[in-house]
């Protein structure tokens, strides 16, 4: 969710919704993909170059991390570290 707000705030629109492998593998392929991030509780947010299997192989090893990937992170890490304030209450001090 915090993902979801941050991008908002950024103006950014932001559509919640499952993607196939094929509608990744194509807009990867046709440019229209160009950022993928992971994200998660202690990864914050991780860029995605590659996705592989066995068989497969989308993206590219060479791929350098996003404008948009990099912002997003920015701000959460901002947010979690003091450094950006923290406009939504999300953090509670403990000290």
């Amino acid at each position: 969710m915090s993902v979801i707000q941050v991008a908002k705030d950024m103006g950014r629109e932001v559509t919640e919704r499952k993607i196939t492998l094929d509608e990744w593998r194509d807009g990867v392929a046709s440019g229209e993909i160009t950022e993928v991030f992971a994200c998660g509780t202690a990864a914050v947010i991780t860029p995605i170059g590659v996705l592989m299997d066995a068989t497969e192989f989308i993206g590219s090893e060479d791929a350098k991390a996003g404008e948009t990937t990099m912002a997003i992170r920015a701000q959460l890490l901002g947010i979690q570290t003091g450094t950006v304030e923290d406009t939504h209450g999300w953090l509670t001090r403990l000290v």
